[in-house]
């Protein structure tokens, strides 16, 4: 009973989110959601297309409302739904645990088993394309920030910051969407613990600016 009614849920819930993220992308596509919702979609369609895909089967999936062909078509609507996003498919392609160049391919040979329109397995293909282009770019860019100054990176991703803000209380200059995805679950300075939203952070345009001339100067080398 129990396992029905966890499969009635996550049934309902991804459907619920492929519907969401037809109309509302800016939510999902936020700096602070981004990196969530993309590390979502893609543990979950790693362990419904991978190749542990077999250990989520039952005899009778009727009994047990398990759906999977409607859940992945639904995961992948999503991923098509989000895909007009650079920050999303720069996200998904960034995600160490579940994604991998050859993931989204998996899910093409299941959709086509499935029987989507070719129309929708198109755009997914297309999609899997601007993800995969993105992740050169993405792995060049990383290979000249790895000379960058320590000054223009996060503390806590050691990534380089985009959009650098000093917190208050501890002086702590970090990347605005990294403070954001912390205090998404801890409202606290991650360096003192005293009390910290989003609105009391202060923007570093200053790093900014050297940060952007720096990443300038590099491209055009």
């Amino acid at each position: 009973m129990l396992a029905r009614y966890h499969n009635m849920m996550a049934v309902s819930t991804i459907h619920a989110l492929e519907l969401l993220s037809r109309e509302i992308k800016s939510i999902f596509t936020h700096a602070s959601m981004v990196t969530r919702i993309s590390e979502m979609l893609n543990y979950f369609l790693l362990h419904l297309v991978g190749p542990k895909q077999k250990n989520f089967n039952v005899k009778d999936k009727n009994e047990y409302e398990f759906k999977p062909q409607q859940i992945v078509s639904d995961i992948c609507q999503i991923y098509i739904n989000l895909g007009e996003d650079e920050g999303f498919c720069l996200a998904v392609s960034s995600d160490g645990r579940s994604y991998s160049s050859g993931l989204l391919a998996k899910a093409t040979h299941v959709l086509r088993k499935i029987g989507r329109l070719p129309q929708f397995i198109d755009s997914f293909e297309e999609l899997d394309k601007k993800i995969k282009a993105l992740e050169v770019k993405q792995k060049e860019e990383d290979e000249m920030v790895a000379e960058a100054p320590d000054e223009f990176l996060d503390p806590i991703m050691g990534t380089l910051m985009k959009d650098p803000v000093i917190l208050p209380t501890s002086q702590t200059v970090l990347d605005r969407t990294v403070i954001a995805r912390h205090l998404l679950s801890d409202q606290s300075d991650p360096f003192n613990r005293k009390p910290l939203t989003m609105d009391m952070v202060i923007s570093n345009t200053e790093l900014k600016e050297k940060i952007h001339k720096w990443l300038n100067d590099n491209k055009s080398k």
